[in-house]
């Protein structure tokens, strides 16, 4: 028989390895910059996000409302 599943259903088995290999990725990154004394502390990475990865995100989503308000 086969097992059919619905669309939204969520494979938490594969959920639970992306999610280990995402964190060991983030882990072993944070160590390699460690070893060549780049500093990670929490400060500076908030002031970085919001220095240059927040900017794109609100242009990203300007740029969706833009087109969602062209087609209308």
């Amino acid at each position: 028989m086969e097992e059919f599943s619905f669309k939204g259903e969520i494979d938490i088995k594969n959920l639970i390895i992306k999610l280990i290999i995402g964190l060991a990725i983030l882990f072993l990154l944070w160590y390699i910059l460690a070893l060549f004394r780049i500093d990670l502390s929490y400060p500076h990475l908030i002031e970085w996000a919001t220095k240059f990865i927040l900017p794109w995100i609100f242009l990203y989503w300007i740029i969706r409302l833009t087109k969602i308000l062209e087609k209308r």
